[in-house]
């Protein structure tokens, strides 16, 4: 297709769409008109009937001011319900003044208790209490028969003794009996005894 041939297609698709327009332009139906109705200095007849309705109210100021004022009268001022009821029993009988320039008598202060304070514990308490620390340490962790005497497996720590009746352990703690149940242990300068039940389940 030659260019002239293009340009004459594109001259007729634009007289086409002119065509198109100019026939809708010309189609469209006109807009419809309608006289104005409003008359300037006519009034409307809402507002003329407010006027005629409103027309024959009247204010009675007679009527209002007697209102107000049986209004005052009827207010009464309010009452204190906190104030205390006057009774006869709680009435003073009698009243002592007192002198011209005399000071009230001072009150006297409730006495407060001071706490009572325990004595600090003696050495002899100290050393009990160190005792039966040291022995709670010990545990049982079984027993052995040999020789007609019983042996325990103690434990302290990661420390472990096998022991018999009338032992000492580190020099401090001496072993009083042995039994399958139990082993009672002494700590011989504070006398404090301790009997350590066999734990079940452990070697």
């Amino acid at each position: 297709m030659t260019k002239r041939v293009q340009w004459l297609a594109l001259f007729l698709l634009l007289g086409v769409w002119a065509g198109v327009g100019i026939w809708v332009i010309a189609g469209a139906p006109e807009p419809q008109r309608a006289p104005l109705k409003y008359v300037t200095g006519r009034a409307s007849r809402t507002e003329a009937s407010r006027s005629q309705a409103g027309a024959g109210l009247q204010v009675n100021l007679a009527l209002l001011e007697a209102a107000r004022h049986r209004a005052n009268q009827a207010f009464v001022a309010p009452k204190n319900i906190f104030a205390p009821l006057p009774t006869e029993k709680n009435a003073p009988t009698h009243t002592k003044r007192k002198a011209p320039g005399q000071a009230p008598a001072p009150v006297p202060a409730p006495a407060v208790a001071a706490p009572a304070v325990p004595p600090p514990p003696s050495p002899e308490e100290l050393a009990a209490e160190a005792a039966r620390q040291e022995l709670a340490q010990y545990r049982y962790l079984g027993y052995l028969s040999r020789n007609g005497r019983e042996e325990a497996f103690l434990a302290k720590g990661t420390e472990l003794y096998i022991v018999k009746s009338d032992e000492t352990i580190e020099q401090r703690v001496r072993v009083k009996t042995v039994t399958p149940t139990g082993v009672t242990l002494q700590e011989p300068r504070s006398q404090v005894e301790r009997t350590i039940p066999l734990v079940e389940g452990k070697p």
